[in-house]
């Protein structure tokens, strides 16, 4: 299931609107209750615990496991970024192998490469820099291969060539790594599913509250916002560019390697 509508929606969009849906099927429900009830059918049976019991656990399940997803996701963001980081870093310092004129242009491919995947990462979703670094990191990446291709079959410069042309790889990998781990969320199909067990978890203390005759509106709305809350930090772990939680600390391991250019 992908549908790109929800997937660009505004997580504190979805969220509210969720919240809101919550109490409303919380009101509907406590109006069935209520009906039940005044028919001498009373709601909370001990068949209906039993049945609302399982709802009730199926609903926590469903948010443990989407949440460790997310969480999951995260970490793995933040260690691609760090791997980044140790990749660049350590073909910048093989350019040093190289005489001066090599070791020179070398280094000012890595800064012009570096640049743009600063300014890939300090984007955010959607924005017009996005493209324009993307081009510029690929221009940046056809540079420096063809140097390192072209030295690779001049003879003083095998030696290095040997150990620059593996740190390349490493480097344009991790790159490749970092950037599809952005794109590796949670599936929309778990997502929609919390949403239909909030509301159908919601409709059931409604109709648990139709028993007394009315609503306690400040447990529940109470209930409906620690719930939108949880699914919002879920979901805001899993859209990196987007929402509250950010990987600047991370993505600043890969900043900070543009202090090795200073001066040139």
């Amino acid at each position: 299931m992908n549908i790109p509508f929800f997937r660009e929606l505004d997580i504190w969009v979805s969220c509210l609107f969720l919240f809101f849906a919550m109490l409303l099927f919380m009101w509907l429900g406590s109006i069935v209750g209520r009906k039940k009830s005044e028919k001498g059918k009373v709601p909370e049976s001990d068949g209906n615990k039993t049945i609302f019991g399982a709802v009730f656990g199926l609903m926590a399940f469903l948010l443990a496991f989407t949440f460790g997803m997310s969480g999951s996701r995260f970490e793995s963001r933040r260690a691609a970024s760090i791997t980044e980081a140790n990749a660049i870093g350590t073909a910048i310092l093989r350019a040093d192998l190289y005489p001066e004129e090599h070791r020179k242009a070398f280094r000012a491919d890595f800064k012009d490469y570096l640049q743009a995947r600063i300014d890939y990462l300090s984007c955010q979703r959607d924005d017009p820099k996005l493209k324009e670094s993307t081009l510029a990191q690929q221009k940046a990446t056809n540079s420096l291969w063809k140097r390192a291709m072209q030295l690779s079959i001049n003879p003083p410069s095998i030696i290095p060539s040997n150990q620059m042309i593996p740190a390349l790889n490493d480097m344009f990998d991790s790159a490749t790594s970092n950037d599809y781990g952005e794109l590796m969320t949670v599936p929309q199909s778990i997502v929609f599913m919390l949403f239909i067990l909030s509301f159908v978890s919601s409709f059931f203390v409604g109709y648990i509250w139709g028993e007394k005759g009315k609503l306690d509106w400040y447990v529940t709305t109470g209930f409906c916002f620690l719930s939108a809350l949880v699914i919002f930090i879920t979901l805001d772990l899993d859209r990196p560019r987007r929402g509250l939680i950010k990987l600047d600390t991370s993505h600043n391991a890969i900043f900070s390697q543009i202090d090795q250019f200073k001066g040139e």
